[in-house]
């Protein structure tokens, strides 16, 4: 069993003894400025109508800001990022980021129309697009490989705490803002409750730069340039093309990750007469309950079987993982209250999430040091290209074609679900004979 972890960490550089607590404090504030961006991200799901409303725009529309708005940019960026980053100091690239999609989340609360909207989301993606790939390949290099699956199931709380987060105190501030008291707050007093909720939401990011500047940049080995682009390419077909078969796999999935995360809380507001800060509750905690599930969950599965039964059964966890996914995108089609609902998508959640921990994992041990952030990227680049910018789209065009529209938007959710999930354990189910056939032509 030794063996099998020490051939999975021989590629990379062991953490300084000598600063016991500097790997959780890594951590910790990656994970923090992950909640951050998420929020800043999905804040906007709590406020559709308010800001369709104001703004004239239809839902179409909506979904494109939601959608299209962020991730255009963030796929675009999100591969030079990932270069970058196996380049650079991280923890400064990230701090940079924050800074720039701190300063996109106020411009949203100001836009004046869908065009200027559209232009701030562009730059919250482009200030989020170095964050996962420098995170995770900065943790990969810090973390010996015994205990990367917890690490990055504890780093990836971020985003599924980040996006429940968003929910919840988006609902919260949003019910402070209608009191009297915010009517004292200064400058954005005279604002609709949706732009200032925005602006709220983008000030604590400049209180995180200083905390990403303590985070000390890890030894990479011989600190190896990144690969040339055909070297990279080959590393990507390797084994069959394990790596893009799992960068493709986490792609549609996203597509029920974010169609749902965009839509749900509008369809509980719509159709089970939920309050905002209710409707930001209901799928809000469901979210970061099962987020925390699925990522420490994962994390701990993944190191565990590494240990007992190889690497080879981390394919087969992933496929485990979103039939669990797939059970609840059934069950919110079949279910009748928002406390259902919010049950059926945390069940979503942890199998959607626990698959995506223990598949980040995989990539990065499939593929040298010195082009695990790219890897990382690449996964993002086509999860911005597929999920988040045709998830929240996605959802409104197949609710157009039910026929039944009392639940329409509903069952387009549910049939969102389907089609993330089926193409995404095709892809896995392969995976696996692959990693199976490479570890024991090893063996």
């Amino acid at each position: 069993m030794g063996d099998r972890l020490n051939d999975l960490d021989r590629s990379v550089p062991k953490p300084e003894k000598s600063y016991p607590m500097l790997g959780s404090y890594t951590v910790a504030v990656l994970c923090l400025t992950l909640i951050l961006s998420f929020i800043d991200r999905f804040v906007i799901n709590l406020v559709v109508d308010p800001i369709r409303s104001e703004l004239g725009l239809s839902d179409v529309e909506i979904s494109l800001l939601q959608g299209a708005g962020f991730a255009l940019i963030f796929a675009l960026t999100a591969l030079p990022a990932g270069r970058l980053a196996d380049r650079l100091n991280r923890p400064r690239l990230i701090a940079a980021g924050v800074v720039v999609w701190s300063l996109a989340t106020i411009a949203c609360g100001i836009s004046a129309g869908f065009w200027s909207f559209f232009v701030a989301r562009l730059f919250l993606g482009f200030g989020e697009a170095a964050l996962v790939p420098a995170a995770s390949s900065l943790l990969i290099d810090a973390i010996p490989a015994a205990r990367r699956g917890t690490a990055l199931g504890i780093f990836s709380l971020g985003s599924t705490s980040g996006s429940g987060i968003a929910l919840i105190m988006g609902g919260m501030v949003l019910s402070y803002l209608g009191t009297r008291t915010a009517a004292d707050l200064p400058i954005i007093a005279s604002l609709e409750p949706w732009r200032q909720l925005m602006i709220v939401m983008g000030m604590p990011g400049f209180f995180f730069v200083p905390l990403l500047l303590l985070i000390r940049e890890p030894a990479r080995g011989k600190r190896l340039a990144p690969p040339a682009l055909p070297l990279v390419l080959q590393n990507l077909r390797a084994e069959r093309g394990l790596v893009l078969r799992l960068c493709f796999a986490k792609g549609v999935m996203s597509l029920g990750d974010f169609g749902m995360a965009a839509w749900l809380p509008t369809l509980l507001m719509r159709h089970y007469a939920a309050t905002p800060i209710a409707a930001g509750a209901t799928v809000g905690i469901a979210t970061a309950l099962a987020g925390i599930i699925g990522s420490i969950g994962g994390g701990i599965l993944v190191d565990w079987s590494a240990l007992h039964y190889g690497i080879s059964t981390r394919a087969r966890l992933i496929v485990g993982s979103y039939l669990v996914a797939l059970c609840g995108a059934i069950l919110i089609g079949l279910s009748s209250s928002s406390l259902q609902i919010g049950i059926a998508f945390a069940i979503w959640v942890a199998g959607s999430v626990s698959g995506s921990v223990v598949g980040r994992v995989t990539m990065q041990e499939h593929v040298p040091s010195n082009m695990r952030a790219t890897t990382v990227a690449l996964s993002i680049t086509i999860t911005a290209v597929i999920g988040i910018a045709a998830g929240p789209t996605l959802v409104p065009i197949i609710a157009g074609l039910m026929p039944v529209a009392g639940k329409a938007l509903q069952f387009a959710i549910l049939v969102a679900g389907v089609v993330s999930v089926v193409p995404a354990l095709l892809l896995i189910a392969r995976s696996a004979s692959t990693v199976s056939v490479a570890s024991g032509a090893e063996s």
